[in-house]
């Protein structure tokens, strides 16, 4: 009977085992699905933690990067200031040479019309078209200019960021 309890135990012991065996493997994750993600993030998590990666290198690396987009935010705002004074300025011209004209032909009314008035007014008109274009120009230069600057700024930066890298991944580790 001895003999009897002992092997009725040991068949216990065994699906006991056999059942903590099973449930091991239904909530492990060497199932048939993995999620790529989580891989991914476990790959680069592991990556992160060797001394190769150089963590100050990278964050330096995105500092600056960083600190180049607020550089050309800033460059951006500027440009605006500078465009919004320039049509300030115009339009404040322009209103004191209506105001100039009108004037001129309030006055010039009450006298015959002769060629010297028609004269003068189409040199007035001739000048504030010219004034238009000239302003129109500038604006453009202004804009173009910025752009042109802010590019290469981001452009040199974007430079240095893939010679780092290249840097950093010809190095032996």
């Amino acid at each position: 009977m001895a003999k009897e309890a002992q092997a009725k135990a040991k068949k216990i012991d065994a699906k006991k085992t056999t059942k903590k065996t099973e449930k091991k493997a239904k909530t492990s994750h060497s199932s048939a699905y993995t999620n790529p993600a989580a891989d991914m993030f476990k790959a680069f998590a592991a990556g992160i933690n060797k001394p190769h990666a150089h963590k100050e290198a990278v964050m330096e690396n995105h500092r600056k990067n960083l600190t180049a987009i607020q550089d050309a935010n800033k460059m951006a705002v500027e440009v605006i200031k500078t465009i919004a004074q320039l049509q300030s300025q115009y339009v404040k011209q322009t209103f004191e040479d209506m105001n100039a004209m009108m004037r001129e032909i309030m006055s010039s009314s009450s006298k015959p019309a002769s060629a010297g008035n028609s004269k003068s007014h189409a040199e007035k008109i001739k000048t504030a078209m010219t004034r238009a274009f000239d302003h129109s120009t500038n604006v453009a230069n202004v804009v173009a200019k910025s752009h042109q600057e802010i590019y290469h700024k981001m452009h040199d930066r974007f430079s240095e960021t893939v010679d780092h890298m290249k840097d950093a991944s010809k190095v032996k580790h």
